[in-house]
């Protein structure tokens, strides 16, 4: 799948995964959540839509029109007190009038369609007097011409009486590519390896200040090798007429660091920001700042709107289309690598009863709805990118 496509379903989850991680307060994989003896599952079906006019599939040039439409299930399975399972299995189909150019003009793409299907399997133990939490993930991610499978581990360590907590996670990512060229290039075109590994080594420190203000800290290191730029990915040239494809280093180094900082103004306003510093050795600085204050209503409703802003630099490797030189090593007009800045605006809303809505039985247990929230959000940037997405989850109780 084009890597600009990934970066928009990267965005996609980004939003998605908002209100199921920090509105309904589930946790992360490898945490354990809820209630010791209840079975939590939370479903989201979204839909996303853009536009744009610098498609890296024709050079930098041309449309970036993209409908994706996404389901994720997630439940989490407590097996005892201290130990549980999680399950998290999701797919999105899309549709995209920019790889349909793979084939040119007159030709139809087989990858302008795909689904798209992953998963992970986590398990987590918690050591109670210790105040320590092991976790251990495998994931698979498959689709037309891509394969990933995964694998990670975690430890964290809670102390200061459960005020304070270190956690590190390490995960390891192994891709496969289908090599699948631009159509006037499959003759004269072709590369050594279609493999990619991807290591991510992360640090978050979090501190409960007092009773209103929380705060933490995270560092992350992410080392990738292998196939890193998109074989169907054109370059134009202002020396010459025949294109290339995309050619990008085998290696790259990124360094994310970030600060979150939650205040409770009020029993019924949050205040939660985020900032995240962004540099890596293809030449890329970037610096993102988030907001979003939950105000509630009532016992049962909560709104939350939401802003976040992004601006980076132009990676060393990119020019426009016709701006580079045939005689350089690398090059690349994938918009997701030039200078820009970005804003996106949202508003949510969150019916969650103390109670839930209501009760039944299943397989002998008690099931209750206990969170239904809907969210919407535009996203633009000045690279002449615009999108909409929309998203409605529910989360379910069994006990």
């Amino acid at each position: 799948m084009n890597k600009r496509i990934k970066f928009r379903l990267l965005l996609v989850w980004g939003i998605l995964l908002i209100p199921i991680c920090t509105i309904i307060g589930q946790s992360s994989d490898y945490e354990m959540k809820g209630n010791n003896d209840e079975v939590e599952a939370d479903f989201l079906l979204s839909y996303y839509q853009q536009d744009g006019d610098n498609s890296p599939v024709t050079g930098g040039i041309g449309t970036e029109s993209l409908q994706d439409a996404a389901l994720i299930f997630n439940v989490n399975i407590p097996l005892d007190s201290t130990k549980s399972i999680n399950v998290y299995l999701g797919a999105d189909a899309y549709s995209s009038a920019s790889t349909d150019m793979i084939d040119g003009q007159n030709n139809s793409s087989a990858s302008s369609q795909d689904v798209r299907a992953y998963g992970t399997v986590s398990y987590a133990q918690k050591n109670l007097k210790r105040g320590e939490t092991y976790g251990i993930r495998l994931g698979f991610s498959a689709e037309y011409d891509y394969t990933s499978f995964s694998g990670g581990l975690s430890y964290a360590k809670e102390f200061n009486e459960g005020n304070s907590e270190i956690s590190l996670v390490g995960q390891a990512f192994i891709d496969q590519w289908s090599l699948i060229y631009p159509v006037e290039l499959r003759r004269t075109v072709s590369l050594l390896s279609n493999k990619r590994q991807s290591y991510n080594l992360q640090a978050t420190y979090s501190q409960v200040i007092n009773q209103r203000m929380q705060l933490s800290l995270s560092a992350e290191l992410i080392y990738m090798k292998g196939l890193l730029s998109t074989p169907f990915h054109r370059v134009y040239f202002s020396d010459q007429s025949s294109p290339d494809i995309e050619r990008l280093p085998d290696t790259r180094l990124k360094i994310p660091i970030g600060v979150r900082f939650n205040y409770f103004p009020t029993d019924n306003l949050v205040l939660r920001s985020y900032y995240r510093f962004y540099t890596d050795d293809f030449g890329i600085q970037a610096h993102t700042l988030s907001l979003e204050a939950p105000i509630k209503l009532s016992e049962a409703f909560t709104i939350f709107p939401f802003y976040r802003y992004h601006t980076q630099n132009a990676s060393d490797y990119f020019a426009p289309y016709q701006q580079h030189l045939s005689t350089e090593t690398f090059y690349t007009s994938d918009y997701d690598l030039a200078a820009l800045q970005s804003h996106k605006i949202g508003f949510g809303v969150r019916y969650a009863p103390l109670y839930g809505v209501g009760r039944t039985k299943f397989f002998k247990k008690a099931l209750s709805i206990k969170d239904i929230h809907f969210r919407g959000a535009y996203y633009t940037r000045d690279t002449d990118l615009n999108a909409f997405i929309f998203s409605m989850g529910i989360s379910l109780g069994i006990k």
